[in-house]
């Protein structure tokens, strides 16, 4: 592979990145967990390959990767590794019940202590573990 050379870079030098594309969320079967995510977070499934499943979220991606010797990446009631989607307040307590009426356990809720991102938070797994989030990301309220 050849690299324009043109303009030199230092060590101390930082890339400009634009953006995220997408994140990669491994699973045991992708086109199983394609149909959780679509079916419950309303993700758009674009396309799946032998290996991946492709999903959009409100102008967002993230990728489905089968991964045949996946490891829970957290513990049952752990929520350290997670990946957050927002929903609009008035969802949120509708999505507490969906989640009650599917059977999927609430791991961990708060609505105080998050400097960063405040709002309700809900976390739950996955059926490989993967920790989810769902939030109700409030506006600066200082």
């Amino acid at each position: 592979m050849i690299f324009a050379t043109e303009d030199k870079a230092s060590n101390s030098d930082r890339i400009k990145t634009k953006g995220i594309l997408h994140f990669t969320i491994g699973v045991r079967d992708h086109e199983s967990a394609a149909k959780f995510y679509g079916d419950l977070l309303s993700c758009n499934h674009i396309r799946s390959t032998a290996r991946y499943a492709f999903m959009e979220c409100a102008g967002t991606y993230f990728v489905l990767a089968k991964m045949p010797n996946h490891v829970n990446p957290n513990a049952p009631d752990d929520d350290g590794h997670h990946h957050a989607f927002i929903v609009d307040p008035e969802e949120f307590d509708r999505a507490i019940q969906i989640l009650k009426n599917r059977g999927i356990e609430i791991i961990k809720y708060s609505d105080t202590g998050h400097l960063t991102f405040p709002g309700r938070h809900a976390y739950f797994h996955d059926a490989d573990g993967n920790c989810i989030e769902i939030i109700d990301l409030w506006k600066d309220k200082t």
